[in-house]
């Protein structure tokens, strides 16, 4: 059901992303080496990346770099190439990958083979060598790939040698924290190991309203649920085109809830989902979330915002100090800036902060 807050598995479970579908799956089709799906968070990346993987006739393996960090407290080429080989058996079967796993050192089957041993030091470019040498397309699909950048290994070397040698092999790469995955792969400078190589980049945006409405009258209308356009043109007003808000709202409505607590419930729970997310940044700097707190109270320019967090902070702040600040806010996701200064995209962490 549209409701369903798990990331989306089936072409019709993925409301008005066809043409990002249609350009995802064009571009692997095409055999290009590299795409990137960007936007904000709650947007549906996974769900269009899961989608993709699941009509496409060829191998893939989906790795969440986030998880791989949380773990390890960085993302090992160790780790990802246990992923890549454990994707590589679910698709082709045990006798294949111990064929792999054979000619690759560091790397074995165990038991029966149905677990992947990996050495600290494995080859990742020997790896996907043998991969791509088999003859069938493979695709590697990484979520929240900005998480890359914490490691001593060179990702974006890896990628743009495999864009340039491996024919069989594609990346996909997705980003919530968008300025710091391209800060990552710097695709468009001219000292980037990636730049000039071919890619597709798609960006999801919100929905326009009429697709929020849309999408929440059809969620109604699949659930037998009888909701009227009052209580959903206010829910429309408070979520703003984020889709993923918008299926929570929709899913507390399916479990009972009236409109006035479904929101409700939904907003406590967004709050402590989107500070859990930010205590990262807090852990960096107080200032994050002293400039955050500003700009949701209605502090846009540059100016008034800087002036806010030294009352708030008690002190003078030196103007690059701050600039930084703002400039990681917009590439971490949480700001954006316009033609009238910085705004926060997403009214529930707005609201979180206010």
């Amino acid at each position: 059901m549209l409701f369903n807050p798990r990331p989306k598995t089936r072409r019709e479970e993925l409301y008005d992303r066809r043409d990002e579908l249609e350009r995802v799956e064009d571009g692997l089709r095409k055999g290009l080496g590299l795409v990137t799906i960007l936007g904000i968070r709650r947007l549906g990346k996974s769900s269009l990346l899961n989608v993709a993987l699941n009509e496409l006739p060829y191998g893939s393996v989906k790795i969440d770099a986030r998880k791989v960090y949380s773990e390890f407290g960085n993302v090992p080429r160790e780790a990802l190439a246990k992923l890549i080989l454990e994707g590589f058996l679910k698709r082709s079967g045990k006798e294949r990958a111990r064929e792999l796993a054979r000619s690759i050192r560091g790397v074995r089957l165990l038991g029966f083979g149905v677990e992947v041993e990996v050495e600290r030091g494995v080859n990742l470019y020997d790896l996907l060598e043998r991969i791509n040498s088999l003859g069938e397309r493979f695709v590697i699909a990484i979520d929240e790939a900005q998480y890359l950048r914490f490691s001593n290994s060179r990702y974006p070397e890896l990628i743009a040698w495999a864009i340039d040698e491996l024919e069989n092999v594609s990346f996909v790469l997705t980003g919530s924290e968008v300025g710091l995955l391209e800060d990552f792969l710097r695709l468009h400078d001219p000292g980037s190991a990636l730049f000039g190589r071919p890619h597709l980049e798609i960006r999801l945006k919100r929905f326009e309203r009429h697709q929020s409405v849309d999408f929440l009258e059809r969620g109604f209308d699949e659930l037998g649920l009888r909701v009227s356009r009052e209580e959903i043109d206010e829910a429309v007003d408070e979520l703003d085109g984020i889709v993923g808000w918008l299926t929570l709202y929709g899913y507390n409505r399916y479990l009972g809830l009236g409109h006035s607590r479904a929101l409700q419930r939904l907003k406590e729970d967004a709050r402590r989902l989107i500070l859990a997310e930010f205590s990262r940044l807090r852990e960096l700097s107080h200032r994050y979330e002293l400039a955050m707190r500003a700009v949701a109270n209605g502090k846009h320019r540059w100016k008034e915002i800087k002036e806010t967090v030294e009352i708030l902070e008690g002190k003078r702040i030196d103007d690059k100090n701050f600039s930084n600040v703002l400039s990681n806010l917009v590439r971490y996701g949480y700001l954006e800036k316009t033609v009238d200064g910085y705004v926060i995209p997403d009214p529930l962490v707005e609201l979180a902060f206010r």
